[in-house]
């Protein structure tokens, strides 16, 4: 009879390589102005201080709307993101 420990061995050969997409992670500044149509984007971008910033401007020149960052991911490039947001 085998011992728990022998049981237990991952079996030699081939180990599965992953082809992982490499994932861009960036910052999106949200505002929802209350009118029951929810959040929208504002800006993204890969720099959370630009965001951040710009997040303190608006809160203090429109006070009645809420603002939020999250982050997102995407396997995109970057500049197809930028092109995304722009139209």
């Amino acid at each position: 009879m085998k011992s728990l420990m022998q049981r237990r061995r991952p079996t030699r050969g081939f180990n599965r390589i992953r082809n992982e997409e490499k994932r861009i992670y960036f910052h999106v500044l949200q505002v929802d102005p209350k009118d029951s149509h929810g959040w929208f984007d504002e800006m993204i971008s890969r720099d959370y201080g630009k965001v951040y910033k710009e997040k303190k401007i608006l809160e203090k020149d429109v006070p009645e709307y809420r603002y939020r960052i999250v982050v997102k991911s995407s396997t995109k490039k970057w500049k197809e993101i930028e092109n995304a947001f722009e139209r």
